[in-house]
């Protein structure tokens, strides 16, 4: 399996990519800034995204929370998939603080979510 941060820079230039980089992201845990409350509930830290909207941030790495926000933060690790269910109808966005970051739309993220639900079943 293809390492997640290349497989993410090379669907810039290749977009025959994408589809083997959302499969392998969907099975990933992420790094989400934020805490578990005392009744397990999730609290995200919500940041502005450079158009001006409300966003959740989520990391591949832990080293970009650590190096670019700082080690006192808190943040918690979650399944992609579990996140995206979990946040639908919110904007995320992939490595916020990094060079190459990328906005999921809450359009895009049902659509995500309704094709690998589709191949789930197909898989039944």
């Amino acid at each position: 399996m293809q390492d997640l941060e290349s497989l993410f820079q090379q669907t810039q230039n290749d977009y025959n990519v994408i589809p083997d980089f959302i499969d392998q992201l969907l099975e990933t845990e992420i790094y989400c800034l934020g805490i578990k409350n005392d009744e397990n509930k999730i609290q995200f830290r919500i940041f502005e995204t450079p158009e001006g909207d409300q966003a959740i941030p989520f990391f591949l790495k832990l080293d970009t929370i650590l190096q670019d926000i700082g080690e006192n933060i808190e943040y918690i690790t979650i399944n992609t998939r579990k996140l995206f269910e979990i946040t639908q109808g919110a904007t995320l966005i992939l490595n916020l603080t990094s060079e190459l970051s990328k906005v999921f739309q809450p359009e895009e993220i049902k659509t995500i979510l309704d094709i690998d639900q589709n191949s789930i079943e197909c898989e039944s």
